[in-house]
């Protein structure tokens, strides 16, 4: 199917962190939880703690973990078999992506996991839930 036509995004990307609760949703949707999975925690590095998933260091951290290419591409073939299946039912997809706080491993894999799907055509639009809630005590 040729998603480029289309005026409207075809998937949804949501960021949110799990200790502030999973954003309310009915069914047609992929939750993706990065609590515990091997993606390098920002937040365990001194310099970086405080900063969220927006900024070019923290971006790098994430992205430099070991796993951090593979995890995405995950992402975004599960994302696209559904995607595959929802548009004939014309259903716009909604992606949850969450990690503990939701201020920085899942802004980052959402961000790359949107900008993915639009380098292949695909019309996606992300909203980050928590991201400008500040976690330090």
């Amino acid at each position: 199917m040729n998603y480029s036509d289309s005026e409207f995004p075809w998937v949804h990307i949501e960021t949110f962190g799990f200790e502030h609760g999973v954003p309310e949703t009915v069914i047609g949707c992929l939750l993706v939880d990065l609590r515990g999975v091997d993606l390098d925690d920002p937040a365990a590095t001194a310099e970086l703690a405080g900063r969220d998933g927006k900024d070019s260091d923290v971006v790098q951290h994430v992205m430099a973990s070991r796993m951090a290419f593979t995890r995405i591409e995950q992402i975004v073939g599960q994302a696209q078999a559904l995607l595959d299946f929802n548009a004939r039912k014309n259903f716009t997809l909604r992606v949850l992506i969450g990690d503990g706080t939701g201020r920085t491993r899942a802004v980052v894999v959402g961000d790359a996991v949107a900008e993915i799907l639009t380098a292949r055509g695909i019309p996606t639009e992300v909203e980050h839930h928590h991201l400008g809630i500040d976690t330090r005590k």
